[in-house]
């Protein structure tokens, strides 16, 4: 939570465009429980407002409106609309990826931990919120389209591929398991354990067992072409 908390430099260019840089405000922290508090607001506030009106929908006048403070304050603890994107796209992701980038969460059973991966990425990325975090990265159509889907995919498959490509390797590293690429795999995986998400992005309504047979199925394909047999 520290880490989701960190707002921007305290010597960041204050400004009044929503133009700059959306990384002109980054590593600043705020240190007094008031600032804290100010902090957590405008990220409430802002959540809300990108997942219900869009990026291009969402103003940040309206959002500092509700949230209490000044532009001013905005800009210093994020930069810009982007920069606010961002903390909020990031505290989306670390609620979903921040227990795996423990070692004791993946275990020598391989089947069991990419069923537990795979079921929490699909806990998060089938929710409302989810969705319409997505819909917002494929159909934004504003300036920042580029920057928003770059961060994104830096958060959000990146970060899953790099998590799910590191425990690949070391079972590799152990002669558990035979692949040519990890990353490739990773990304291979992952296309199978979310494939319903493409009908929930069009609305058509997805059951919970078809979630678990795309992750099951998508995990015991997986595994039948890459665990070393032992009596080979």
């Amino acid at each position: 939570m520290e880490d989701i908390l960190k707002t921007q430099n305290a010597n960041c260019e204050q400004t009044d465009s929503s133009e700059a840089p959306f990384n002109k405000g980054v590593d600043c922290i705020c240190t007094t429980k008031r600032g804290i508090a100010r902090h957590q607001k405008l990220l409430e506030v802002a959540t809300a407002a990108f997942l219900k009106n869009g990026y291009d929908g969402a103003s940040v006048n309206e959002i500092v409106k509700e949230a209490g403070g000044s532009l001013g304050t905005l800009y210093r603890l994020f930069g810009n609309k982007l920069g606010l994107f961002e903390a909020v796209l990031k505290i989306k992701t670390s609620e979903l990826f921040d227990d795996f980038e423990s070692e004791d969460v993946w275990t020598d059973d391989i089947r069991t931990s990419l069923l537990k991966f795979g079921r929490r990425l699909q806990s998060v990325a089938h929710k409302p919120d989810g969705l319409s975090l997505y819909k917002i990265v494929v159909a934004e159509n504003s300036i920042d389209k580029q920057e928003i889907q770059q961060i994104f995919y830096t958060h959000g498959p990146q970060r899953a591929n790099r998590l799910l490509s590191s425990y690949l390797k070391k079972q590799v590293n152990c002669n558990k398991m035979r692949i040519q690429n990890c990353d490739i795999a990773a990304n291979q995986l992952l296309e199978m354990i979310k494939a319903p998400l493409m009908k929930c992005l069009l609305g058509i309504e997805t059951t919970q067992e078809e979630l678990d047979t795309a992750l099951h199925q998508g995990v015991d394909i997986f595994l039948r072409g890459t665990l070393v047999n032992r009596e080979d």
